[in-house]
């Protein structure tokens, strides 16, 4: 069957438009105005939140390449200890280790297993006992460096 040629079913398109133009009215003023408004503020809308999204992204990347400390801070220590680094000899460095005592050893002298000796002095020179300086004791703590 040829559409082109059917009349019932252009019968029915001419009913149908004369229907169609028989009820059409337009929109009163207040309405089609209500209407632009909300598209507005839709698109407003839209465009402030892009701009937010694209502003946090923005300081985002600028704080991930913004250089930073170069470390976890230490906290101070008196004295200072000077950080471990490259030894000449590429043997590992003895750790500092606990005072047994808190007296320390009388001046020119030293503590081997709880004997005290002098250091040696040649034929004919006399050494003078030089007193050290009044300096805080501070003690640290023994770890072992890690194995590997």
């Amino acid at each position: 069957m040829n559409d082109h040629t059917d009349p019932s079913l252009r019968a029915l398109f001419r009913t149908a438009a004369d229907h169609g133009s028989r009820e059409a009215t337009t929109l009163p003023v207040a309405r089609i105005a209500e209407r632009g408004r909300r598209t507005h503020r839709r698109r407003v809308a839209l465009a402030t939140v892009t701009a937010s999204v694209v502003a946090v992204l923005g300081v985002a990347t600028a704080a991930s390449l913004a250089p930073g400390p170069a470390g976890p801070a230490l906290p101070a220590t008196s004295p200072s200890v000077p950080e471990p680094g490259p030894s000449s000899s590429g043997l590992p460095r003895p750790l500092p280790r606990e005072t047994e005592s808190a007296t320390p050893p009388g001046p020119g002298s030293a503590t081997t297993e709880g004997r005290r000796t002098r250091p040696p002095t040649a034929p004919g020179r006399t050494t003078t006992p030089v007193s050290p300086p009044a300096t805080a004791t501070t003690t640290m703590a023994t770890t072992t460096p890690p194995q590997g």
